[in-house]
């Protein structure tokens, strides 16, 4: 009887252990410095945007999370050329938030490409944002961190959009006034992107030599819009790069958008740590590529750090 109740005894003991273990397991599962990133379907106006979130563990969080949504380039995708996945932890470990999307036609995106346009890119901000105020609780203060096509977007989204943002980061902005803005299509011969422009407006969409067709609202929206006057309207805190060895925006293009950076209040143009990158601030040997990455993201971090605290 007593061999009975001492292996009762050492079952119940076991029991407890066991449970006492799952419970530490979820409390360090929920205080985890940065938790497994979650991919989700977003709502949105035209369907579902696929998208990736990254929380900050529960330790990081100090009052209203602030978020900030990454957007991609002209035919890239959420993984922003393998800069956002790593960018997403360095801003958890600093109790941001973050997600990153999928525009139209792009990485997971079921839409045709012709659906692409400033107009679509604001919206599907525009519903990523509310999504994650209503199911992450992200209250706090609000950035946008754009790479070329995406920069453009951000530096325009304070006109286009109804979310106020705290501060913007652009990479590479593809910020040329008007159709300049399309000038990687072929940045040899302008000519031939003007032609390209007519093209599409005429037919209504064009093809391209990155393999997508473009449509003739888009070209519209980039005829009318112009991002650095955008900028200096909207007035808030801008961080731009560009890297040394970019080979699909102008002189022109680089230049005014400094100047337009260096004129606004608390923001800072960062040049030197990418002189030797390319337009996605990688290059051909690898230890410079994660060079150039890691320069990208402390840059990044810190300007975002002191912007949404």
């Amino acid at each position: 009887m007593k061999e009975i109740k001492r292996r009762r005894a050492m079952m119940v003991l076991w029991g407890c252990i066991s449970v006492l273990a799952l419970c530490a397991a979820g409390m360090l599962a929920l205080l985890l410095p940065v938790p497994a990133a979650e991919e989700v379907q977003i709502p949105g106006a035209r369907g579902n945007i696929p998208a990736t979130v990254q929380m900050p563990g529960k330790l990081a969080r100090t009052g209203e999370v602030p978020l900030v949504v990454m957007c991609h380039g002209f035919t890239g995708n959420r993984g922003g050329d393998g800069h956002f996945e790593p960018l997403a932890r360095d801003l958890a470990e600093q109790g941001i938030a973050s997600v990153r999307l999928d525009f139209a036609g792009c990485g997971d995106s079921t839409e045709p490409y012709t659906e692409y346009t400033l107009t679509n890119m604001a919206a599907d901000v525009e519903a990523v944002i509310a999504y994650m105020q209503k199911e992450y609780d992200t209250d706090g203060r609000k950035a946008l961190v754009g790479h070329s096509m995406g920069g453009r977007l951000a530096s325009l989204y304070p006109k286009l959009g109804s979310s106020p943002m705290s501060a913007l980061v652009l990479w590479s902005p593809a910020n040329g006034a008007g159709l300049q803005g399309l000038e990687f299509l072929n940045i040899n011969d302008f000519s031939q992107v003007e032609a390209l422009a007519a093209e599409a407006e005429a037919n209504g969409q064009v093809a391209t030599k990155w393999g997508v067709e473009i449509s003739a609202a888009f070209v519209q929206e980039m005829r009318d819009s112009d991002p650095n006057a955008a900028l200096r309207e909207a007035g808030i805190p801008v961080l731009l790069t560009y890297s040394g060895k970019d080979t699909v925006l102008s002189e022109q293009t680089i230049s005014e958008t400094i100047a337009t950076v260096q004129s606004l209040p608390d923001s800072t143009v960062v040049l030197d740590p990418f002189v030797e990158g390319d337009h996605n601030y990688t290059a051909e040997d690898a230890a410079l590529s994660a060079q150039l990455d890691a320069s990208l993201r402390e840059t990044t971090v810190t300007f975002l750090n002191n912007a949404l605290k």
